[in-house]
C-alpha cells in the first residue's frame, strides 16, 4: 500500500514538474522570438516610450486654473530634443510621475506659440507670415495629424502615452516594414512621413468612408500623429456639474491654442480621443462652444468606454440634470 501511494506522490511530482518546465520554455519562446507564442494577428501590440510630456501655454485660461495642456513626446524622437532644455523642471515621465522630488528646484517653463511646438513647417511659416525670424532655426519641422486626448474621472494626461507611442513609431502590422532606424530618420527629416492629406490634395480624408479604398499600404504607413493631453489634475468630472463646465472651458481653449499653434483650420482639423466621463467634457464644450466644429476646428471625436446616457453613481443631483438635458437637446447627429 505505501508503495502505491509512494509511486502516486512521484507521478504527481513527474508531472507537475513537466507541467511547470513546459510554462517556462513556453514563456521564454514567447519573450525572445518575435511575437507572441499565439500571435494570430489580432492582438493589440505592446508599446514601449520614452516619454516626456512638455507643458503648453493656453492663453485665456483661468489664471487659478490648476489644469494644464501637454504635448507627448518620445525622448528617441529628434524632433523634439531641443524643446527639453526650455521645458527643464516641468517637463513630465517616468521619473516625476513616480517621484515628485525629482522636479524640485529645477528650472522651465511653457512652451509658448513663438517656441513652434507643433512645428510648423518653414515655407508654412512664411505663407502665414507670422514670426518666421523667431522659429526659422528650430530643426525638424515635420508636424504629425494633432490628436488631443482628454481622459476621465480621476484620470491621467499620461494615459496617452500609448497613443502616442502608436503615433509617432507607425505601429501597424505586428511585423513592422520599417526598422526603428528608419522611423526615426523619417521623422528627422519628413521623408515618407505626412499628416493625413493625401498626395495632390487639400482635404482631410481620414474619416471618409472610402478611405480604405483610396490609401494605400505605404501612405498609411507613413501617417504620423503628434499626441497631446489634457491634466485636469485628478479632478473626479463626476462629482458636480460645476467640475464638468471648468473642464469643459479649458478643453475649448486647449483647443484654441492648438487651432493656433498647429494652423489646424486649413489642415483637417484636431481629432479627440475621449475616455469615459472625458466624453461628456467633450460634449458639453461642443455644445457651449459650437464654433469648435463649425469652424473646424474639431473633425473627429472618437469615445472610449464612455457612458453617454447617463453618468453613474454621480452623487450630485446638478450632474443627472445637466446630463438628461444635453441628451434631450443634441441633434440626431451625436458630436460624441
Amino acid at each position: 500500500m505505501k508503495q502505491q501511494v509512494s509511486r502516486g506522490t512521484f507521478l504527481v511530482f513527474v508531472a507537475a514538474t513537466t507541467t511547470s518546465l513546459c510554462c517556462v520554455a513556453f514563456l521564454l519562446f514567447s519573450l525572445l522570438s518575435a511575437g507572441p507564442g499565439f500571435y494570430n494577428g489580432r492582438e493589440c501590440r505592446m508599446t514601449y516610450s520614452q516619454y516626456q510630456f512638455l507643458p503648453l501655454n493656453v492663453p485665456n485660461a483661468h489664471p487659478g486654473s490648476n489644469y494644464r495642456l501637454l504635448k507627448f513626446t518620445d525622448k528617441r524622437d529628434p524632433r523634439h530634443q531641443h524643446f527639453y532644455p526650455i521645458s527643464g523642471g516641468l517637463i513630465e515621465n517616468y521619473e516625476t510621475q513616480t517621484n515628485p522630488n525629482v522636479k524640485k528646484g529645477r528650472p522651465g517653463r511653457e512652451l509658448k506659440f513663438e517656441d513652434n511646438w507643433c512645428l510648423l513647417s518653414r515655407e508654412k511659416l512664411k505663407a502665414n507670415n507670422s514670426t518666421y525670424e523667431n522659429w526659422k532655426g528650430v530643426p525638424y519641422p515635420n508636424r504629425g495629424h494633432p490628436v488631443l486626448y482628454v481622459h476621465g474621472h480621476w484620470g491621467s494626461f499620461s494615459q496617452a502615452r500609448s497613443i502616442g507611442a502608436h503615433g509617432t513609431r507607425w505601429v501597424g502590422p505586428y511585423t513592422k516594414s520599417k526598422s526603428d532606424a528608419q522611423i526615426y530618420d523619417s521623422l528627422q527629416t519628413g521623408r515618407d512621413m505626412h499628416n493625413g492629406l493625401l498626395p495632390h490634395e487639400s482635404s482631410f480624408v481620414l474619416s471618409e468612408d472610402h478611405f480604405v479604398e483610396q490609401v494605400s499600404k505605404d501612405h498609411l504607413a507613413g501617417f504620423v500623429m503628434d499626441v497631446y493631453s489634457l491634466d485636469f489634475n485628478g479632478e473626479g468630472a463626476a462629482l458636480h456639474h460645476s467640475t464638468l463646465l471648468r473642464q469643459a472651458d479649458f478643453f475649448a481653449k486647449s483647443i484654441e491654442a492648438l487651432a493656433t499653434g498647429c494652423d489646424v483650420s486649413r489642415e483637417g482639423g484636431i481629432t479627440i480621443v475621449a475616455h469615459s466621463i472625458g466624453a461628456w467634457v467633450v460634449r458639453l464644450a461642443l455644445r457651449m462652444h459650437p464654433h469648435l466644429e463649425s469652424n473646424g476646428l474639431v473633425r473627429n471625436v472618437v469615445t472610449l468606454a464612455s457612458p453617454h446616457l447617463v453618468i453613474p453613481y454621480a452623487v450630485d443631483s446638478s450632474v443627472h440634470e445637466m446630463t438628461s438635458r444635453l441628451n434631450r437637446n443634441e441633434d440626431n447627429q451625436d458630436v460624441a
